[in-house]
């Protein structure tokens, strides 16, 4: 399976740093000292991205950034596809799951493939936004969900951690409801649950998959993919574990349960931790169990949005591009970025996270031992919004794994 970090040494990152200083003294403007004029459009607002955009001007005085922002996610890729066809395309841009297949296909985005600011990006960030062995945009960290627990609650149980198989967290939730405890809850409001993208991964890996090959896959068949995975994870209901009033929870129900010390054991990602840390509970956070022994650990998560350059760009413009990815590669932004919460994953830069998400961080994130599912089928929209009907409807028990798996296909399978 292609979801792995490429290590490549220190002597590719000391090159890329290198390469940034060279760039910075040299700046990028015309040859009679005008200065290059550097459109970029993102879904950070000007607040976050300010502070990378003075440095960038300070260390490159021959070029001007002209920012503009979009929220995310459907404003900013319907803003993106206006300026793209009325021939007002942004030099840099964010490229991600939901446009990543329309702007590879309509050559929109630009080959970053041999590019030196790549030569540090982890594989797993490349897989993200590559096709047919190319890759199209350079991200530079990741996130990974786990299974995050109240210590005290497991001990009422005899554990002390959450078990490394499958199997075996379904003996601690049956433990646990045996000692008076609500042992694990899940959101199926806000999304699929996260534990058969995990659960995917490790297949995937098992069994060899190339999954950036997935989206030319024809015809689509995300429902069969999965069932494997989803099969295992119902465990949890049909053995009366969890409530199957998960498809009426939210998120915020969910992280609200499990502060105030109802729930023994959530999933969640990192964006979690900061509140749950201030509550002063006494908390852990574990990687996803294994599906099955012997398989590789995955968890469900994503590499953070890319940067594209346009392109159709070429003199001057495309000089700026480069040199704003090889800045934005740089262990400036990626230390300012790694401040701001991101857990940064480029070759050579040694990040530091909360504590309690270490774990997962070093099983996950950094071997790029993440998956998610919309990340690698095409029309990823409509598959989020078919998986997550018909998995509610799963939990409910109103329809059983086939016609699940069936249903996601046959609506695949219908768009064109």
């Amino acid at each position: 399976m292609k979801l792995k970090r490429a290590w490549k040494g220190i002597a590719a990152a000391l090159g890329v740093g290198m390469l940034v200083s060279a760039m910075g003294a040299c700046g990028a403007g015309g040859a009679d000292g005008s200065k290059t004029t550097l459109t970029f459009l993102s879904w950070n607002n000007e607040q976050v991205m300010r502070p990378y955009i003075d440095q960038f001007e300070q260390q490159n005085p021959g070029i001007k950034v002209d920012f503009s922002y979009s929220p995310p996610t459907p404003e900013y890729i319907q803003t993106l596809q206006t300026r793209l066809v009325g021939n007002q395309a942004p030099d840099v841009f964010i490229i991600t799951s939901e446009n990543k297949a329309d702007l590879i296909k309509n050559g929109y985005v630009r080959d970053l493939t041999n590019e030196p600011f790549m030569r540090n990006i982890s594989q797993a960030n490349k897989d993200f936004v590559s096709h047919e062995g190319k890759v199209y945009g350079m991200s530079v960290s990741s996130w990974a969900s786990g299974i995050v627990y109240n210590k005290d609650l497991l001990a009422k149980a005899g554990a002390k951690e959450v078990p490394e198989t499958w199997d075996g967290f379904l003996q601690l939730c049956k433990k646990l409801k045996a000692a008076g405890v609500t042992p694990f809850l899940e959101t199926i409001a806000d999304g699929p649950s996260r534990i058969p993208d995990a659960f995917m991964g490790s297949q995937f890996d098992r069994d060899k998959v190339d999954v950036t090959s997935l989206i030319d896959r024809r015809p689509q068949k995300p429902g069969s993919d999965q069932r494997e995975a989803a099969a295992a994870w119902m465990k949890l209901y049909d053995q009366g574990l969890v409530t199957r009033d998960t498809v009426g929870i939210s998120g915020d129900d969910m992280k609200t349960q499990f502060i105030n010390g109802q729930v023994a054991m959530i999933c969640t990602g990192p964006w979690d931790l900061p509140s749950i840390g201030q509550s002063g509970l006494k908390y852990g956070m574990a990687p996803m169990p294994l599906m099955e022994k012997g398989m590789v650990n995955y968890a469900q998560g994503s590499p953070s949005p890319a940067y594209a350059i346009y392109s159709h760009l070429k003199g001057d413009k495309l000089k700026a591009a480069r040199r704003f990815l090889t800045f934005m590669d740089s262990h400036w932004a990626l230390q300012r970025s790694a401040d701001n919460g991101d857990a940064i994953t480029v070759q050579g830069f040694k990040a530091k996270v909360k504590p309690e998400y270490e774990k997962v961080y070093r099983a996950n994130v950094q071997p790029g031992h993440y998956f998610l599912l919309m990340n690698f089928y095409a029309k990823p929209d409509v598959l989020t919004t078919v998986r997550q009907s018909e998995t509610q409807q799963l939990v409910q028990g109103s329809i059983n794994l086939d016609q699940w798996a069936k249903a996601i296909d046959d609506k695949m399978a219908s768009v064109k």
